[in-house]
């Protein structure tokens, strides 16, 4: 006869590291998806009560210390600051245009074709600085509005050892007056008047040449007669350039996915990483977390600009992660170039950010950012000196795809929701790796050299054995 014998029970096998964090991915994206959806309804909460934002507006005022409000229950501290900024930064350009545009043909008709020539292209120099570079002369921008930048910060248990921004801004950009996509109106309105611009500049250039030939070039001579007639009809042409003059609508865009949902999304960022500090006694060891939403981005990054400027010296260090455009799941784009490409970032954040998407089962790319797009905050940031990458999700090349921002339909339902998802993990995921001093480490950095199909029970990798 036997008995049965009371034994302590064994504990179950334990996890191979690999499988640890496999599972720990799989929860982090679940509760990135409910602060997905949190992302949402923040952002679709802030549109109807404010509408349209345009930077330094009385809407974009509000909205900022709505935002400041939403950071105080998770953040150490927040804070407003006040930002100048001019909100003609890209119209003005478009207008001195028309008032040039006569002038440098009289200097043509007058005799004076290398004044009207100099012109001409002083006033492409100052164009392509201000609208290209976003490097505008100091004594030609003058701020007309008061704009407000917030920030909050969430201090880690221990020592602060690094640093890690979310950026993002919460104006929204004016209306275009002319619609892309009605091609005879734009090509009258917009296409036209740029070119009969070129033109008076062509034809100074030409006759300037011709003077240098005959070795007149400061003697009084008239044009000739058939480009004289070509000049008085281009003259005749000047109320064409009239559209250039309210070339931008006093309306703003919604601005849901440029970009409101990324000032949602670093809410929830901070929402999550305070969850872990107070309710499950897991803070941040020595990561400080800074949370930004700027003013004046869709005004030539004009409250970035000032914030860096005026944080540099306690930011030095730091790595930034801006947010900008998140629309559609399939296109997580990390820019290693920004201002029209004329700006470098950090490739080595942008394309390691890259592997810690594709480590998650999500396909992103680095890319610079296409010529003649603007511009984004992570600009900014790296004038200043930092490391920085911003993380877009906008459909540049493909048509097949809605281009929503900028313009009205720029609401929620524009966003998916799988794109906010996917921001919000990468970025808990970069926090983690940055607090465990593993975000630069060769291993990490490699990512699995072949990727297996994950079922929904992973098989058992046990590392070591159990004895009955």
């Amino acid at each position: 006869m036997s008995f049965f014998l009371f034994r302590k029970r064994s504990k179950p096998p334990s996890l191979a590291p690999e499988q640890q964090e496999h599972r720990r991915q799989k929860i982090e994206t679940l509760k990135a998806g409910r602060l997905a959806a949190l992302t949402l309804s923040f952002t679709n909460e802030l549109i109807e009560k404010y509408g349209p934002r345009l930077a330094g507006s009385d809407a974009s005022r509000q909205a900022a210390l709505q935002i400041q409000a939403a950071y105080e229950p998770f953040c150490d501290q927040s804070e407003t600051e006040v930002v100048r900024i001019d909100t003609t930064f890209h119209s003005f350009p478009l207008q001195l245009a028309l008032y040039l545009y006569p002038v440098i043909l009289v200097l043509l008709l007058i005799g004076l074709p290398y004044l009207g020539l100099l012109l001409f292209l002083a006033y492409l120099w100052y164009a392509a600085r201000t609208l290209y570079f976003y490097k505008p002369l100091g004594k030609l921008s003058k701020p007309n509005v008061e704009g407000v930048n917030v920030h909050a910060v969430l201090e880690p248990q221990g020592e602060v050892r690094h640093t890690l921004l979310f950026t993002s801004h919460h104006d929204s950009a004016p209306l275009f007056r002319y619609n892309k996509l009605d091609r005879i109106s734009y090509a009258k309105k917009v296409a036209l008047p740029i070119l009969l611009f070129f033109l008076s500049g062509l034809f100074n250039a030409m006759h300037l040449i011709t003077e240098l030939l005959e070795g007149r070039l400061f003697a009084f001579s008239l044009p000739p007669l058939g480009m004289g007639i070509l000049c008085l009809l281009l003259l005749g042409a000047t109320p064409l350039l009239l559209p250039l003059k309210n070339f931008y609508l006093q309306e703003g865009s919604p601005g849901a996915g440029d970009n409101l949902v990324s000032v949602g999304m670093t809410v929830q960022l901070a929402r999550y990483f305070h969850w872990k500090k107070k309710s499950c006694n897991d803070p941040l060891s020595h990561t400080r977390l800074v949370f930004c939403s700027f003013d004046g981005e869709e005004s030539g990054l004009e409250g970035s600009k000032a914030w860096y400027q005026k944080h540099k010296e306690e930011m030095s260090g730091s790595l930034v992660l801006n947010f900008d455009a998140i629309y559609h799941a399939d296109k997580l784009t990390f820019l290693e170039r920004d201002i029209n490409g004329t700006q470098r970032l950090s490739s080595r954040l942008a394309r390691r950010c890259v592997q810690i998407a594709k480590d998650m089962g999500y396909e992103a790319v680095s890319e610079s950012i296409p010529r003649l797009a603007g511009g984004t905050d992570a600009g900014r940031a790296s004038l200043a000196g930092l490391e920085a990458t911003t993380l877009t999700s906008v459909a540049w090349d493909d048509r097949t795809k809605p281009s929503v921002y900028h313009t009205a339909g720029d609401v929620v339902s524009a966003i998916d929701a799988k794109a906010v998802e996917m921001a919000l993990s990468i970025a808990i995921r970069l926090v983690e790796l940055v607090d465990s001093d593993r975000l630069w480490e060769v291993d990490e950095m490699q990512g699995p050299a072949k990727r297996e199909v994950e079922s929904e029970e992973p098989e058992l990798v046990f590392t070591k054995l159990t004895h009955r």
